[in-house]
C-alpha cells in the first residue's frame, strides 16, 4: 500500500492544529483593545520581519486598536521600525504577542506581568512553551513564513489583509533566516510564499542592498574574523572574540553574531562557531553544515534549530568542553556519511 494517503492524513491534522491555533490568536486579538509585541533579543531580520509584520496585519485590519512594538533596537536593523518605550502602566489590560523567540528569558523587554495574556508564535523547537498560546511550527523556514501562513487563514476566512509595509518585513525574515533562499530550510513552501510577498508593492533589490551595507569598523572586524578562525578538529573551526577585540573595532555582540555565516564557504568545514565574551558568560553561536548541533546546544543552556543553535558557557574552559563536544558530533557525522576529509 502507498505511504501518500498516510502523509496526507498526517499533513492534513497538522494543518487542523495549525488553523485552530490561528482562531484562537485571531479571537484574542479580536478581543483585546491594546496588543504590545515582542521579539528576541539581539534581533535579526527574521525578528524584526515577524514583529514588524504582526503589527502591520493588525494595525491594517484593526486601527481603532492600540497596537505598540518593543525592544531594544539594531543599528543595522532599525532602517526598518524603531520601536516604542513602555512603562509598567502600559501593559495594563495589554494582551502580550511575543514572535520568533525561543524561550522566555530571550524575550526583549519582561514588564508585563501574569495578568497579561501571552500568546508564543515561533519556529524553534518548543523547549519552552510561555504562552497561554503557543503557536510553534519547526517545518517553516522562519517565523515570518509561519505568520504568513496565520495571514493567509485570516484572509480565506475573514477577508483580513496584508499591507505592502507587512510584505516587505516578512520577505526580509524570510530572506534573513534562510540566507538568501541557500539554506536547507528552505522548502518548497517558502519558496511559494516568497513569491506571493514580492507581488507587493515594495522594492525588493533596493531592500536586499540596505541589508548588505555594513560600517567601515563592521567591514575591519570580518577581516578579523577570517585572520583569525582557528580549525579545532577535522570539520570542525572556532573563533574567539573577547571585550578587546570588539572594543578595539567598535562592534556590539549582535554585531559579532551578524558575521557567523562568513565561514560557511570553508571547505571540509562541518560545523563551527563564534564564542562572543559578554563580561559574565560566552555567548556562542552554532552553526552547521550537516551534523545536528541544536542538541549540543541545549546541554550548554541553549537550543535552536538542528543546523543553526545558540549555547551559553560560563567561561573559556567550558568552551573547551563543548568543542570537544562538538568535535564528537561531527566526527560522528562523518563517519556514518563516509565523508573522509583529507589533510
Amino acid at each position: 500500500m502507498s505511504s501518500i494517503p498516510k502523509k496526507l492524513t498526517e499533513r492534513r491534522r497538522l494543518m487542523d492544529i495549525y488553523e485552530n491555533l490561528y482562531e484562537e490568536i485571531f479571537q484574542k486579538i479580536k478581543e483585546n483593545d491594546k496588543i504590545i509585541i515582542h521579539r528576541h533579543e539581539r534581533p535579526d531580520p527574521d525578528a524584526y520581519g515577524s514583529q514588524g509584520a504582526m503589527y502591520q496585519l493588525i494595525r491594517e485590519n484593526f486601527p481603532e486598536k492600540t497596537v505598540i512594538t518593543v525592544g531594544k533596537d539594531s543599528p543595522s536593523l532599525d532602517f526598518l521600525f524603531k520601536n516604542s518605550e513602555v512603562t509598567e502602566e502600559d501593559y495594563k489590560d495589554a494582551l502580550v504577542i511575543v514572535t520568533d523567540t525561543a524561550n522566555f528569558p530571550r524575550i526583549d523587554g519582561k514588564l508585563f506581568t501574569k495578568n497579561n495574556f501571552l500568546i508564543k508564535i515561533d519556529h524553534h523547537p518548543p523547549l519552552d512553551n510561555y504562552g497561554g498560546i503557543n503557536l510553534v511550527n519547526t517545518e517553516v523556514s522562519s517565523c515570518s513564513e509561519l505568520i504568513y501562513n496565520f495571514y493567509e487563514y485570516l484572509n480565506n476566512k475573514y477577508d483580513i489583509k496584508l499591507n505592502d509595509e507587512a510584505a516587505k518585513l516578512l520577505y526580509l525574515g524570510i530572506v534573513g533566516d534562510t540566507g538568501r533562499f541557500l539554506f536547507p530550510n528552505t522548502s518548497n513552501d517558502t519558496l511559494r510564499v516568497a513569491s506571493e510577498l514580492i507581488k507587493y508593492d515594495f522594492n525588493m533589490s533596493k531592500l536586499l542592498d540596505k541589508m548588505e551595507i555594513i560600517s567601515e569598523n563592521i567591514m575591519r572586524f570580518r577581516a578579523f574574523i577570517f585572520e583569525n578562525y582557528d580549525v579545532y578538529q577535522d570539520g570542525v573551526a572556532y573563533l574567539k572574540i573577547t571585550k578587546e577585540d570588539m572594543d578595539k573595532y567598535g562592534v556590539d555582540p549582535g554585531e559579532v553574531s551578524t558575521g557567523v555565516n562568513l565561514l560557511r564557504s570553508l571547505k571540509d568545514l562541518y560545523a563551527w562557531c563564534f564564542a562572543i565574551d559578554e563580561g559574565n558568560k560566552v555567548r556562542v553561536r552554532i552553526r552547521s553544515k550537516g551534523p545536528v548541533i541544536n542538541t549540543l546546544a541545549e546541554k550548554y543552556a541553549g537550543g535552536g534549530h538542528p543546523l543553526a543553535s545558540g549555547a551559553t558557557v560560563k567561561n573559556w574552559e567550558e568552551l573547551d568542553d563543548l568543542l570537544d563536544d562538538m568535535a564528537r558530533v561531527v566526527a560522528e557525522y562523518l563517519r556514518e556519511n563516509n565523508i573522509k576529509i583529507e589533510n
